[in-house]
């Protein structure tokens, strides 16, 4: 420790040089204890590089310690009995990049248990006592890169479980035996994932994992999904390593594995496989290792191809791959060692051949074509000579993996004969049927519906003019199928012009209109749009009938207001005019209020009438 003497010679200014000397070492000493403060170790636990990594393992902690240093890179809480992860436990520590919490018995993460760790990259939770995903919790870690929930008694994957964590690059979910239910967007969001860990969870099927579209390794092993069947791993185009050991595998289905274009590496070791369908590798064109070792295989006719298969893709590798479990006097042989002088084979049969089809063009078609045993393999050529398989691109046409030849949409040119190819290592064996498309029929019964708006409008201020208006007139025509099943689209719009009439009197003559209907290629239509023009001109009628009755009770309801108050109303002003006269002039006044009255009765008379 090195102490700085400072000597202050007497003079005019030692008061100041004081004072700044004294600021000086206050600051010093400030410094010197943030800096401390910052690179503080927790009690029990261990810290190095200036305190960026903390590891407090093994200490019986019940909670996160205090005094954490915010230099702090690397946090190891691992093996000890935190709970719960309270809210902003750890929001100072921005430069967190690595947090271990693996191994504690927390059972709840509140909501914004992960604030404040921007930079957080790696998040290990495994080995607790979870029960739920506490999607909650993630948001806000944008560069988390790794989220370890695997061993947690967690029994659900709700949809969008980790959509807060778009960021993900690797997610373990191994060994969750508790595990009933994974949503079908349980993984929606996770477009950056390349790893995924299912592996142990007890799964039966294989879940819904087209969202993840950037996925390159997938653990399945330690299941029991018996059955592999096509479109399992649909969108994951970009898989490279497919693990499902152990996993009870019986059967794998035709065409199971077509999606996995870019597929290097499968292990399907340790599994109850006896066969495998006749060129189910062949789509496979990047796999270069397969581990198929530990499955009782049957070594006849339909495990030839993957002899075959086997000398050209792995002619050297013979400790991975599978080995014969019977019949008897093969038992133990490697079967890329096996040919066809070991057994007797027979060409496929077609149990069930297609058969000729007549159908009307826009209709839905299927040829089917199926087989005793689902290893052999299934191709259709087309009447111009295109070989289809299952996974072919074509936007109508495509071949089921079953199968069967699907047409969602027949057109005229695919009038022709189509032909089944069954292949196994014996062979082909083919079927034919001729596909027939005769073009629609136009002669299909319609049905009419008229939809007709009228609004009725009386101009203010004009007591006797009225108009009436038709806004807006649609007819729509809607098919009928005939018994012949003839498709057509769901409905044909007509084109009805707007109508507007406007008269200058409610007592004016109704005018005649039309309703002019365009629609070209159809027979028949006359009588039923004569009906509909009589139908139109009968409501309009019947709308302009009520507007001038409307009118007229108008006109009657304000000639029967104005008699009865106009007529009291002048019988009060001449009795006015009698009281201002004297009475010297009674006679003469008397005669006055005859005439007066009288020309009253005349007024209101002329007021009546105008």
């Amino acid at each position: 420790m090195r102490i700085a003497t400072l000597t202050c010679l007497p003079g005019p200014s030692s008061p100041f040089l004081f004072a700044l000397l004294y600021s000086l070492l206050a600051l010093v000493v400030l410094v010197t204890s943030s800096s401390s403060s910052s690179s503080s170790c927790p009690g029990r636990c261990t810290c190095s590089n200036q305190a960026s990594r903390v590891i407090c393992t093994r200490q019986s902690l019940d909670d996160v310690p205090d005094s954490i240093s915010v230099n702090t890179r690397y946090l190891n809480l691992q093996e000890n009995a935190i709970q719960v992860i309270k809210s902003d436990t750890f929001k100072h520590l921005r430069h967190l990049e690595i947090l271990q919490l693996s191994k504690n018995q927390i059972r709840q993460i509140e909501v914004g248990a992960f604030n404040g760790l921007p930079n957080l990259n790696t998040l290990e939770l495994f080995d607790n006592h979870l029960t739920l995903v506490p999607s909650h919790a993630f948001e806000y870690l944008s560069k988390l890169r790794e989220l370890w929930l695997r061993n947690n008694p967690i029994e659900t994957l709700p949809g969008y479980a980790f959509h807060r964590v778009p960021s993900l690059r690797r997610l373990d979910l191994g060994e969750l035996k508790k595990l009933d239910f994974i949503s079908d967007a349980a993984f929606v969001g996770l477009f950056n994932l390349r790893y995924l860990n299912l592996g142990m969870c007890g799964l039966k099927d294989i879940p819904k994992l087209t969202a993840l579209v950037r996925l390159e390794e997938l653990e399945l092993s330690g299941n029991r999904l018996e059955i592999i069947r096509p479109g399992s791993f649909q969108g994951l185009v970009l898989l490279r390593k497919l693990w499902l050991m152990h996993s009870q595998v019986s059967v794998i289905e035709r065409n199971a594995f077509d999606d996995l274009k870019n597929l290097e590496e499968l292990n399907l070791s340790h599994n109850s496989l006896h066969s495998l369908p006749h060129d189910l590798f062949t789509p496979l064109h990047k796999l270069e290792r397969v581990h198929l070792n530990h499955n009782p295989w049957v070594c006849n006719c339909d495990v030839l191809w993957l002899s075959w298969w086997l000398k050209e893709t792995v002619p050297s590798n013979t400790t991975c791959c599978a080995r014969c479990h019977a019949p008897p006097f093969l038992k133990g042989k490697y079967i890329g060692e096996l040919d066809q002088s070991h057994f007797t084979c027979y060409a496929p049969v077609i149990v069930e051949p297609p058969t000729d089809l007549n159908v009307t063009e826009g209709m839905a078609a299927e040829l089917k074509c199926r087989t005793s045993t689902s290893t052999t393999s299934v191709n259709w050529i087309t009447p111009n000579g295109t070989l289809m398989t299952h996974g072919s691109y074509r936007v109508r046409i495509s071949v089921l993996h079953d199968g069967t030849l699907n047409f969602t949409n027949v057109t005229l040119r695919d009038t022709g004969q189509y032909t089944c190819m069954v292949t196994n290592a014996a062979g082909n064996t083919t079927a034919t049927a001729v596909l027939n498309v005769t073009a629609a029929d136009v002669s299909v019964n319609y049905t009419y519906f008229t939809t007709v708006t009228v609004e009725s409008v009386e101009t203010p201020g004009e007591e006797e003019s009225a108009l009436v208006a038709i806004n807006e007139t649609f007819i729509r025509v809607l098919p009928v199928p005939t018994p012949s099943g003839h498709l057509w689209p769901d409905s044909i719009p007509t084109t009805v012009s707007s109508l507007s009439i406007d008269w200058s009197s409610p007592r004016a003559t109704r005018p005649t209109f039309t309703v002019p209907i365009t629609e070209p290629g159809f027979s028949g239509l006359d009588d039923v749009i004569k009906t509909t023009k009589i139908i139109i001109g009968c409501f309009v009628a019947i709308t302009f009938m009520a507007a001038v009755m409307l009118v007229v009770f108008y006109k009657l309801r304000k000639q029967h207001q104005l008699h009865k108050h106009h007529g009291p109303a002048r019988a009060i002003e001449i009795i006015n005019v009698e009281d201002e006269l004297s009475g010297g002039t009674h006679h003469f006044v008397g005669g006055g209020l005859g005439t007066c009255g009288t020309l009253g009765s005349k007024e209101n008379v002329q007021e009546t009438q105008i």
